[in-house]
């Protein structure tokens, strides 16, 4: 039996990348998953169909995080279907690459829409559930521009770490209803860090970052944090660091 067996998931940005290793590493460990995407409807069915080889019963829908009646139309979805909701994972997120200069209001706004207020909106909107269950897992993603100095991220960095804050005192305040919040800044290769490495050329930046390393390779943390292994441990942040 998976360490999983039987639980709900949702994943946001479940279409590619860290959300799709995750998805299939809680399916191999027997979860039940609602994986989501803002646009490639295609990519979503893809990552379905690894799931359904894998034997998992699956749902794939199109959410726009910064939206809340997407985010709590899928979240009544889940618990209609399945009867519970144990385990949200905060994926989603955009990347645009520029100096802090150059960064628009328009910019700036859509950047917290989808993390910062992608992660509000999929936390409360899953709270009611998991308190009435008296368990939950809560998952959001950081990132390493969170908490040291870096290039062209500034917007996304100021999200990331508001997410961090977020996570402690939400983490906090479930303590009584057994609901553990806990953040993961993974360093994995996806679209995002080839993004990253092209601006840092383009702009004559010499790159120091650690190798990114597959996005398979940080799926296990998740699932730590998603099964009873963490069930006495609430507000804490996980951080990869690879040479």
């Amino acid at each position: 039996m998976g360490r999983l067996e039987g639980r709900v998931a949702i994943i946001t940005g479940a279409s590619r990348g860290i959300g799709r290793a995750v998805a299939l590493a809680f399916a191999r460990e027997g979860a039940i998953l609602a994986v989501a995407g803002v646009r490639d409807q295609a990519a979503l069915d893809s990552v379905q169909d690894e799931l359904t080889a894998l034997g998992a019963e699956s749902i794939a829908r199109l959410v726009d995080v910064g939206r809340r009646t997407e985010v709590d139309r899928l979240v009544r979805e889940v618990e209609e279907r399945w009867g519970r909701l144990d385990i949200l994972v905060n994926n989603a997120g955009v990347l645009t690459l520029k100096r802090f200069e150059d960064i628009t209001e328009e910019q700036w706004d859509e950047t917290i829409r989808v993390h910062l207020k992608g992660t509000f909106n999929g936390m409360q909107a899953v709270l009611p559930v998991m308190k009435r269950q008296r368990s939950g897992k809560i998952i959001n993603l950081t990132g390493p521009a969170a908490l040291r100095p870096s290039n062209g991220v500034s917007d996304y960095g100021a999200a990331k770490g508001g997410i961090i804050t977020l996570t402690f005192n939400v983490a906090n305040e479930m303590k009584p209803h057994n609901i553990q919040v806990n953040c993961i800044s993974p360093i994995a290769d996806t679209r995002m860090t080839d993004a990253i490495a092209e601006f840092r050329g383009r702009e004559g930046i010499p790159d120091h970052r650690p190798n990114p390393a597959p996005a398979e390779t940080v799926a296990p943390a998740f699932v730590f944090f998603a099964s009873s292994d963490s069930d006495y441990i609430t507000g804490e942040v996980l951080g990869f660091h690879r040479k």
